[in-house]
């Protein structure tokens, strides 16, 4: 008969042979019950060693990564939907005025791109719910953004405004910017999930600093071959570059993106056939939600500002206003991606970085008031430091909130979470691109404060409450 070691519940070992002599008092209690048997076989669930291969394997769970280059094409989606909302930014107000529209619809139509997105994000999940998989849904987005970006190229042949927002609407239904971070939540374990979330906005934020760039880039590249027409000009060169970019998006995602199952990308709504006990809790998913929102309504907010100030009240050119906030985007994400590497090897928890960054928030805005300096190299110089820290702040809050918000709900409501984050953020940025377009020196600072004022008292609230979810994953 074979050997088995049984531990008892004082600790005392047993050593059950064909003898069945007891190596303690406890021991031969034990052995008396085992004795009666005629056999011993361990369960498997109780043994050590499975014991640690469960503990191994959940480690090798939260610890876990797609393939690099799949990664790398949902990383590529999210540089290009920061690309394809700001490179207009410059050029915006004197394309909406030679069609006819005024300061408010120049900052209708860069805003109605994120607030078209939030339908689309209920459109691509449609698609995946109805079974497509990941890989058909990118190359449908794709497709329907080239399309929106030649519409806006060829707004000017037909000399109307609402083509201009008709074609930014379009781009917006077809963003998908959300299916990048619904990639990450469903590959990258929970352990790497936040660092991950982190390079995944600061190549985001990169996207809005190289909009601008390229914006600039191309007014130099129109003038310098003495181009000027309805066709192609400093206005409509953004819609054709990026048509063609995104073409040769689709191409990197024929040839190496890895597609996932699709009944892991198809997902029922938020709230739909599950059990209460499963729900996430409401304090917290509202912060959380409300923490995406302002961040993004602050990021665009900032963007329309500083162009429109520099354009109105600086007398810059559009070169000169898209350089500038270029350079400004580039500073707040690699500071994004510095306080990314940083604070998720300090800070483990995302509540607290939550409320830390809104703390911070509140500082930064110090810089952002008017001090009515004569120079304006000193009132740039001023308003360029306090941006670029109060838009790394919300890099940080932002992504904080977004690894936060997949690991509030359990594991089955994942995707649905993740697309009511991406509805929070486009909406802030639909609002913010409105805001930044009506807001004067005097008033921007006050909303900016108010607004992570806001964010403060919400990370109080939702402090306690803001816990992962024992059936996360």
């Amino acid at each position: 008969m074979a050997t088995v070691t049984v531990t008892t519940l004082e600790g005392s070992i047993v050593d059950d042979t064909n003898q069945g002599t007891p190596v303690s008092r406890t021991a031969s209690v034990a052995h008396s019950s085992v004795t009666s048997c005629h056999t011993l076989t361990p369960s498997p669930g109780g043994s050590p060693l499975s014991s640690r291969s469960r503990t191994e394997a959940s480690a090798e769970d939260e610890s876990r990564m797609p393939p690099t280059f799949s990664l790398a094409t949902v990383l590529c989606l999210s540089v290009l939907s920061g690309v394809n909302l700001v490179i207009v930014i410059p050029t915006a107000d004197d394309y909406a005025h030679r069609l006819g529209g005024d300061e408010l619809f120049g900052g209708l139509m860069i805003g109605a791109l994120p607030l078209l997105a939030m339908f689309g994000i209920g459109f691509n999940q449609l698609l995946l719910r109805q079974g497509l998989s990941l890989k058909t849904v990118l190359l449908l987005m794709s497709v329907g953004t080239v399309l929106g970006n030649l519409l806006y190229a060829v707004a000017g042949l037909t000399k109307s405004m609402w083509t201009l927002l008709a074609a930014r609407c379009v781009i917006g239904l077809c963003n998908g910017s959300n299916l990048s971070s619904m990639y990450i939540g469903l590959t990258v374990g929970m352990r790497r999930r936040s660092e991950v979330t982190f390079y995944f906005l600061a190549l985001n934020t990169l996207g809005y600093a190289l909009g601008p760039a390229l914006a600039a880039v191309l007014e130099v590249f129109v003038k310098s071959v003495h181009v000027n027409n309805l066709v192609l000009d400093s206005d409509t060169a953004p819609g054709w570059f990026m048509a063609l970019i995104y073409l040769l998006y689709m191409a990197q995602v024929l040839l190496v993106f890895e597609d996932l199952p699709a009944e892991l990308t198809g997902s029922e709504p938020l709230g739909k056939n599950v059990a209460t006990d499963e729900r996430p809790p409401m304090i917290a998913t509202c912060a959380a939600f409300w923490d995406l929102c302002m961040s993004s309504a602050v990021n665009t907010t900032a963007e329309v500002y500083v162009v429109k100030v520099g354009q109105r009240y600086w007398g810059w050119s559009i070169v000169t206003s898209a350089l500038f906030l270029a350079a400004l985007m580039l500073c707040a994400s690699i500071s994004s991606a510095v306080m990314g590497s940083l604070t998720t090897r300090f800070m483990k928890s995302d509540r607290t970085g939550l409320l830390v960054g809104s703390l911070l928030g509140c500082a930064a805005c110090a810089p952002l008031f008017h001090f009515d300096l004569h120079a304006v190299s000193a009132q740039a110089a001023l308003l360029g430091v306090g941006l670029v820290l109060v838009l790394s702040l919300v890099g940080l809050i932002r992504a904080f909130a977004l690894a936060a918000s997949s690991k509030i709900a359990p594991a089955s409501l994942k995707s649905s979470m993740n697309s009511w984050a991406f509805v929070s953020m486009t909406l802030g940025r639909g609002a913010g691109a409105i805001i930044g377009s009506v807001l004067s020196p005097l008033s921007f600072a006050p909303v900016v404060l108010g607004m992570f004022g806001v964010t403060v008292l919400a990370s109080i609230a939702s402090h306690s409450r803001m816990k992962p979810s024992d059936k996360a994953s």
